[in-house]
Parts: C-alpha cells; structure tokens; sequence
C-alpha cells in the first residue's frame, strides 16, 4: 500500500514531464488557448504559465488564459477580442457575448484593442463580477444565436448596442460595416433603431442607423466620413467615378462637386506586399499608379486631399487636412 500511495504522489511529476514545453502544450488545446484549469488538469504547475509569460513564450489574453506569444503578436484587435471570447467561454456559464465582443465575434472592425470581454444578462438574474468581464443589464432575457461556437447577440442588436453606448466614430465603422458586408439591410437597421429609440441611448443608435452607408469601403473611410460629419463639414458624395477627355480616371472616396475637392483615405494596407488586398501588382507599381492617377485628376482641374489613420483619429487634424484643400464648416 505504501509503494502505491508514493507512486500516486509521483503521477503529477511525470505528467510535467510529458508537457514539460509548455509553449507546446498549448496547440493540444481548443482554439490554441490554455488556462489555469487546462494546466491543473494535466498536471502542470500553473506557475509555469506565468513562467512561460515572463521569458515571452506565451502572451496572456485574459485573467489566467494563454496563447503563444508569436500568434498573439500577429493578431489584429478584432482576431484578439474573439480569443478573449473563447477563453472567456471557457470560465463563465453559458454567457451571451455582446456589444465589442459580439462585434468581433461577427467579424466587424473594432477601433483599437478592446481588452475587457462584454456579456449581457438579465437584471432580474443578477450575477456574480469577474476580472476582465464588463455585464450589460436588460430588463428582459437577452437575445442570442449561436455563431462560432459561442453565444452571441444578433448583428442588428449589437450595432444598435454599441451606436447606443460608444462614440459617434466607433458605432459608425461598425454600422457600414454590417450593411456593406450584408450582415444586415439598412431598412432592417433604420426600423429597429425606431423600435428602440425610447430605450436608453435609443436616440443615438438612431441617429448612427440613419447615417450608416455601405458605401464606405473600409473602416477607415467610415471613420472619415463620421469625423467629416462632427466636425460639421459638407457632406461629400462617395465612390464617384470621375472623367476626363482621356475616359474614367478612377473611382474616389470622397467629392465635393462644387470644390472639385476629391478626398482620399490611405490605408497602408493597399501599398503592402500581400496584405489582403485584391491587386496582384507589387507594391511599387501600386504607388506609381496612383500617382498617375492623381496627376490626371490634378490636370482636370481638381484639388486632392489626402489623409491617413493618424489624421482620422484626430479631428484637429482631418480639418487641418480638409481646410488646406478649401473645405470650411458651412455657415
């Protein structure tokens, strides 16, 4: 009996062992995550996670959950919220992610790294508060469908949740993006937006679901328009095919007709080798294209504002931008 109990002391030493490379051991577990609870159950130490932290091998996404570092530092915002959801799964009871995090469960662009997860849930339920999680009170049961192995709420109620609770900007780079890619139609958005405008916050998620267009091609160009709008400047028409004697010379984000002041986003995206962008010419010819392009439209008598991330984010500067290309808040 004794040489049985010493051989039960030794098992969680050999199961060390056999994950002894911890980094490792995290591609045995779903979605590439791993938590304290995973460690425990394998018989690792859990200090050695935060070990495996500090040398840089793995990079910790949320209170006691870990990805490898090298993945975690490849990741966008929005790739990074969604392993915050699946890791926040894995420790609460059958939560309905919401606001951010259906956001990024339903592939919609975030502004900047969203570090906290969002649930939503019944105020009669009450609830316990963790690390990490920020809860969202209804009066009723919250809506939720399935969608990439977690719960989350539909597509119109988490656009219209963040147009209720989250600036201007933000709530409107998610709004055109939902109608540009189909999540939801416009008229869809409007009619629910009207429902809930008694709710609190109701007015603003009107207000961002009338303005929503799928016409901005990008979250960067959402952001433009929304910061051209708060800074109280004419609206410009979007993706106008412009001409010259020559034929079309291209389609432009933005076109104030009566300056002949064209407005271009530029995302370093689309000069970047690869980079998700559907143009099979390298970058150099890319940039040397729309330098041709430009001189045309120059030559045909329009002026050309550009601007990137940095400018749109600060609205100081994307009026500095605009200002030097004629565009001034009407009167």
């Amino acid at each position: 009996m004794a040489t049985t109990a010493r051989r039960r002391r030794r098992a969680p030493r050999s199961a060390c062992l056999i994950v002894d490379r911890v980094d490792d051991i995290v591609d045995l577990m779903p979605a590439g995550i791993i938590t304290l609870a995973d460690a425990r159950r394998v018989g690792l130490d859990p200090r050695r996670l935060y070990a495996a932290e500090r040398r840089g091998a793995l990079a910790r996404v949320r209170p006691g959950a870990f990805v490898r570092a090298t993945v975690w530092a490849g990741m966008t915002p929005e790739e990074r919220h969604v392993v915050r959801v699946r890791a926040a799964a894995t420790t609460l009871h059958d939560p309905v992610f919401s606001h951010e995090s259906a956001a990024a469960a339903w592939g919609m662009p975030l502004l900047g790294d969203v570090a906290d997860v969002h649930i939503a849930r019944p105020r009669a339920r009450g609830g316990s508060s963790w690390s990490g999680v920020v809860q969202h009170e209804s009066v009723d049961e919250p809506k939720a469908v399935r969608h990439g192995g977690v719960l989350v709420t539909p597509v119109v109620d988490t656009v219209l949740d963040l147009a209720a609770t989250r600036p201007f900007a933000a709530a409107v780079v998610v709004a055109d993006h939902a109608l540009r890619s189909g999540l939801v139609a416009a008229d869809r958005l409007v009619a629910a937006a009207t429902e809930r405008q008694r709710r609190r916050g109701g007015r603003r998620a009107l207000v961002v679901a009338r303005f929503a267009d799928p016409r901005a091609e990008s979250p960067g160009e959402s952001l433009s328009r929304a910061r051209i709008h708060e800074l109280g400047l004419p609206a410009p028409a979007l993706q106008r095919r412009l001409r010259d004697r020559d034929g079309v010379i291209g389609r432009v984000d933005f076109w104030w007709s009566s300056l002949r002041l064209v407005g271009e986003f530029d995302g370093r995206l689309k000069y970047r080798a690869g980079g998700g962008v559907d143009d099979p010419r390298p970058p150099e010819e890319r940039v040397w294209a729309e330098k041709l392009r430009e001189d045309r439209l120059r030559a045909a008598g329009a002026r050309v504002a550009r601007w990137t991330w940095a400018d749109a984010l600060d609205r100081d500067r994307l009026a500095a931008v605009l200002r030097r290309g004629g565009l001034y808040r009407s009167a």
